[in-house]
């Protein structure tokens, strides 16, 4: 059985966005389209992650006899690990709208 490839993904994915970040930083992208284009990643990871995911959930659950590709596990667990990355880096840029929205939340009023 193989491995999943985390620290690949993860080095791939990390070598990449701090690459388009370095071209916002020399203005040779500009910082809303480096956000839309992750914004954009985010969205197809997380539908690719997901609908592989349902599908694998669905024919465990109805113990349906489809046996499922051990590449598709990978490949879910690999756009898995690519969403998390994204995920987190969108977390970041949103950090500050969280910290206001907690903040509210828990004042006393």
């Amino acid at each position: 059985m193989s491995t999943y490839g985390f620290l690949p993904v993860t080095v791939i994915c990390l070598i990449i966005y701090f690459s388009s970040y370095f071209l916002t930083k020399t203005r040779y992208l500009k910082f809303t389209k480096h956000r839309r284009i992750w914004n954009l990643i985010l969205l197809v990871s997380f539908l690719v992650a997901g609908s592989i995911g349902i599908f694998m959930s669905f024919v465990y659950s109805f113990e349906l006899n489809i046996d499922i590709p051990y590449f598709l596990l990978q490949l879910h667990v690999g756009v898995g690990i690519v969403w998390f990355i994204i995920a987190f880096f969108h977390f970041l840029w949103h950090l500050t709208y969280f910290k206001k929205a907690i903040k509210i939340i828990f004042s006393k009023r």
